[in-house]
Order: C-alpha cells, then sequence, then structure tokens
C-alpha cells in the first residue's frame, strides 16, 4: 500500500502524538499502572507478529483544521501469519482529491491496484520468498533506548490516568492531560516538527491544504483510550491530540488529529489472493536471484581480452578462455587456457592452461573454490546469477605487464 507524503506526515505526526499520550497515560495512572500498560503493548506486538495465527485491524485518521477535515484516511487491514499473507484497502481524502488503494502479498505473489487506471500490478515470485515475516516494533535495535527516552520525557506526569479493571479480567486505560501539565519538551519538539513538516508540505504538493504554521506553537490537549482483554491483548484503542499555532499573519489555527482502530475476528480472519478474472492486470515474473535453479545452463565457452598499454593505448593481444563442459548441483568442471596473438607470447611467464573440477562451496550453489597444481592458493569461480558470465579468478594471473579481468562472457556461435 503506497501512502501519500500528505498522509504519510499525518499518519507519522499523529501515531507519535498519540504514541506519546499512550505512554504518557500509562505513566501517569502509577507504577503499576505503567507497568501494565507498557505489558499490554509489548504482549500484544509479540501476539501480532508471532503468536496468533491471523487477524483484522481497522484503523482511520482524521486531521482537522479550525474543525475544517483537511485529511482523512481509513484503512481495513488482514494479516495471516501462517500463510505470511496480507491484504491491504484504504481509502483517503486529501482536501479535495480522493483515492483509494488495494494491495496483497504472499510467499509467492504481490498484487497492487493503481487507482488511476484500476490496473491491477501482479509480481509473481518464481520460487517462494524467504525470511519474510511481521516485525515487532519492541525487537528493534533502538526499542529499548527509545523507551527509556519516553520514559524521561514524561517525567512526573502520574495522577491523571483512570484504569478500569472490569469483572472478566480485561482493562480499560483512559486519560487526559492539558496544556498546563505538558512539559516545555514536549512543545519544542512539537513546534518543530510541525513546522518544519507543513513547510516541506507546502514546496512539494500541489494543493496546499495544510496551513503554513510558523509560530506559537504548543500542545493543547491530548485524550486517549485503550481496552485490553483479560490476557493482556489490545482490543481497541483512541485517541486526539489538538495543536495550536500561528502562521506570518498571526492567524491561529488549531489542528486536530485523530487515530481509531480495532483489532478483531482474531484467528477467524480469512486472507484470500484477490480474483484476478476479467480485471486489467500487468504481470512481472521475477527471478530467483538469490540461487540458480538450472546450473548446466552455464555450459558452454566464455572468454575476455587480455589487454596491455602500448604507446599511450589500450592494445588487445590475445583472449582468456573458460570452457565449461559440465555444471550440476555438486561440481563445475572446465577448462581455462590463454591464446596470444603472434608476438605477445612472453606476455605470460607461464602461459596458463588449466583443467578443474572444482566442488561447490555454499548451499546456493553458485561459488567454488579451485585447487591447481603448482600453486599454493586457490582460484575461485562464480557463477553470476541471471547472467551468462562467469567469474574466474586464477594465481598468478598477472605479471604486471597487463590488465587480468575476472569476468568471462559467454560466447554464442
Amino acid at each position: 500500500m503506497k501512502i501519500k507524503k500528505k498522509t504519510a506526515m499525518a499518519i507519522s505526526f499523529t501515531m507519535g502524538i498519540l504514541m506519546f499520550a499512550t505512554t504518557a497515560m500509562a505513566e501517569i495512572s502509577s507504577k503499576s499502572g505503567y507497568e501494565q500498560a507498557k505489558d499490554a503493548l509489548k504482549y500484544s506486538a509479540e501476539s501480532f507478529t508471532t503468536k496468533l495465527s491471523n487477524y483484522t485491524l481497522d484503523v482511520s485518521m482524521i486531521m482537522k483544521s479550525n474543525d475544517k477535515i483537511i485529511i482523512s484516511e481509513s484503512t481495513l487491514n488482514k494479516y495471516d501469519l501462517t500463510k505470511n499473507a496480507s491484504e491491504n484497502v484504504s481509502t483517503s481524502v486529501e482536501g479535495s482529491k480522493k483515492t483509494s488503494a488495494y494491495y496483497y502479498s504472499d510467499n509467492n505473489i504481490m498484487v497492487n491496484k493503481n487507482d488511476q487506471d484500476g490496473t491491477y500490478y501482479v509480481t509473481e515470485y518464481e520460487t517462494p520468498r524467504k525470511g519474510r515475516s511481521f516485525t515487532n516494533p519492541f525487537k528493534e535495535k533502538e526499542a529499548a533506548d527509545v523507551e527509556k527516552i519516553i520514559d524521561a520525557v514524561v517525567g512526573n506526569l502520574k495522577d491523571y490516568v483512570v484504569v478500569d479493571e472490569k469483572a472478566d479480567g480485561s482493562k480499560e486505560l483512559s486519560g487526559s492531560i492539558s496544556e498546563a501539565q505538558i512539559p516545555a519538551l514536549i512543545n519544542a519538539v512539537a513546534s518543530y516538527t510541525l513546522k518544519n513538516e507543513t513547510a516541506i508540505n507546502r514546496i512539494n504538493d500541489e494543493e496546499n491544504i495544510m496551513p503554513k504554521i510558523t509560530k506559537d506553537v504548543y500542545v493543547k490537549e491530548v485524550k486517549g483510550k485503550m481496552t485490553v482483554d483479560q490476557h493482556g491483548l489490545m482490543q481497541n484503542f483512541f485517541g486526539t491530540g489538538i495543536l495550536v499555532g500561528k502562521d506570518n499573519e498571526g492567524k491561529e489555527h488549531n489542528l486536530t488529529f485523530e487515530l481509531l482502530g480495532k483489532i478483531y475476528d482474531i484467528n477467524s480472519t480469512n486472507v484470500n489472493k484477490p480474483n484476478l478474472s476479467g480485471k486489467k492486470v500487468e504481470k512481472h515474473i521475477e527471478k530467483n536471484r538469490d540461487s540458480l535453479a538450472n546450473l548446466e545452463m552455464y555450459v558452454g565457452k566464455y572468454k575476455n581480452d587480455i589487454i596491455i598499454e602500448k604507446n599511450g593505448k589500450f592494445q588487445k593481444i590475445g583472449e582468456r578462455i573458460l570452457e565449461i563442459t559440465q555444471s550440476n548441483n555438486e561440481s563445475i568442471v572446465g577448462r581455462y587456457h590463454e591464446e596470444y596473438v603472434k608476438g605477445y607470447e612472453n606476455y605470460s611467464e607461464k602461459k596458463q592452461d588449466i583443467n578443474f573440477n572444482a566442488k561447490y562451496t555454499g548451499e546456493d550453489r553458485h561459488d567454488a573454490e579451485i585447487v591447481i597444481e603448482g600453486y599454493s592458493s586457490k582460484g575461485n569461480i562464480n557463477l553470476y546469477r541471471g547472467d551468462a558470465k562467469i567469474y574466474f579468478g586464477v594465481p598468478t594471473s598477472s605479471d604486471g605487464r597487463r590488465w587480468y579481468s575476472g569476468e568471462f562472457y559467454r560466447v554464442f556461435e
């Protein structure tokens, strides 16, 4: 799913405000409430990325300027961890422009819909993608440091939240803080971010829907609510933040950010590949560049030129010839030799003519070492993925008077 810059900026800024709000609300309840809230966030993140089979996340965002909606976006996200699949449908409004987007992905295919002409762009992977996973933000290497920074910034806001424990074991955390309780550091960060982003927004976008805030920025109010079930898994969340600032003419602007989310259909969400019958489709096959499935295709003759510098010019004095006679999953067999133009044979102190049977050293079957009789060091042969060329490196391959190139290109005769 591709998000436009204004929308991305608004979402990012809203998330920043609401992350502050959520953390602040946790901090300001009590030590136990703070720990409970952080545990719920961490448990939810771990569950959404590794433990649950599937779930649906419905998120909507609204940004208002003086009570007028200038940006809104709603996104329905379906995730299936067992199939490593996701489906996203979104609708956004930015000023007078309304757009929609569709995205689907699994190990074998990726689908994007172009909102302009209705075309579905499909990428099919020659072999299933490996290593794809849902990322837990709390497992990122910077997470611990970010958490410490948030803890420090929140400071002594400890008395403005209500933790309501329900009879079934679920909890609701809610609260609000106003400008009188908000630390100066929060206002400084908000001021810098808002002025910088609105300035960039006006430069890069055709429609200037964001007011140009230049001074007197402060956070007026932050409110939020989060509910978790009896296991500590987040069920829904809501947050709103109001920022106030003035433009160059001194006109005051109130920017309101609202974020609403709901998680449901846990372990009962179906994420299905879209049926594109009758649709306008452009298909692309993504070759597997990380492994070589058909090694026999590299059997054949390869060459490169032997070059020297003479009288300030490059001059070809011969050819290096690499003949691959056998290539399979275990080894690559062939011969390397050099042929010189008459009169230039002396440019090789020892004219090289090597027969080799090299064993592959890696699981991806494209790199092998070559033991060459009479040499203490080993050579190396490497098959280029998706290209008709081979790298072949040999010991003492240059005597200082000529350039050696290890790239050999396939000869088609």
